[in-house]
Order: C-alpha cells, then sequence, then structure tokens
C-alpha cells in the first residue's frame, strides 16, 4: 500500500514512529478539528473532511501528517485533487480561527498526478502572513527529505 511506503518513509526522515491520528479531522463549516470516527450520523455528514493519516509530536510541536499518492489521470484524480484543494483550505482557516495553535501540518504528495500539481496546492499559502504559511508544508516526500528538519 503506498500509504505504508510514505509512512515508513517518513519515520525514516524524522527518525520516529507516526501512529495514526485518531481519527482528527475537520468540520469544513466552523474550521474546527476533533476526532471523529463515524461522521456520516452527524447533523450534517459531509462537513466534515477525511481524517488525518498520522500525527507525531516533535520537539514539542504536535505534527498532523495528511498523505496522498495519486498516479494516473482521470476523473477519480481530479476529483481527489479537488478535494484535497478543500482540505488544504479548510488547514489555513483553522490556523486562522486558532491563532494560539503551533500545530504543523504537514500535506506529503506523492505520484504522477500529484507531482506536477503541487504548485497549484502551494498557491493556497501566498498572501498568507508568514506564520501561518510556515505551519502548512505542502510537497512530496523529497522535498520533505531535503528540507527536514527546517520546516
Amino acid at each position: 500500500m503506498l500509504e505504508n511506503w510514505q509512512r515508513c518513509t517518513l519515520e525514516s526522515i524524522i527518525d520516529a514512529c507516526v501512529p495514526r491520528s485518531g481519527h482528527l479531522r475537520f468540520n469544513v463549516i466552523n474550521a474546527t478539528l476533533q476526532p471523529l470516527r463515524v461522521f456520516y450520523d452527524q447533523p450534517q455528514p459531509f462537513a466534515w473532511t477525511e481524517d488525518f493519516d498520522g500525527m507525531f509530536i516533535q520537539n514539542g510541536r504536535r505534527h498532523l501528517v495528511n498523505f496522498k499518492f495519486t498516479n494516473n489521470g482521470g476523473g477519480q484524480q481530479n476529483r481527489t485533487m479537488r478535494e484535497l484543494f478543500h482540505y488544504i483550505r479548510t488547514q489555513v482557516d483553522y490556523l486562522n480561527q486558532n491563532p494560539e495553535c503551533d500545530d504543523i501540518i504537514l500535506n506529503i504528495l506523492d505520484g504522477d498526478a500529484l507531482s506536477p500539481n503541487i504548485q497549484h496546492f502551494q498557491l493556497i499559502l501566498n498572501g498568507l502572513n508568514q506564520g501561518i504559511a510556515g505551519q502548512i508544508f505542502i510537497g512530496d516526500t523529497y522535498t520533505l527529505n531535503q528540507n527536514w528538519p527546517n520546516i
């Protein structure tokens, strides 16, 4: 499974275990973050994002991890990228609404459908204050490896 490769590679880069997040997910309406395993029985089930794939603490800061590995073009991959765009926008909304939060969010985007489009996702960070933009990483495993731990 590709997520397992990404998780193992991240663990090698940071030299630590990356356990699952405990079903932490955002509510896109109010930009809150909470553990929620089952969302379809909520009053607004489609207001909840996917959950984070991993979470770890390093240097006293929580790191939330979103793995994506999408190959080949087509409708399903385009929908995945569109959902990913909204997911990253919600990350920005969450950090804007919670200025005391010092979480680092790692969006690790690999695969031949995502790699050529990373710069489009990075545009989300344009115009943000440096603090919030510095809390969201958008890149592939290679870029993460090249820049760790300065993320």
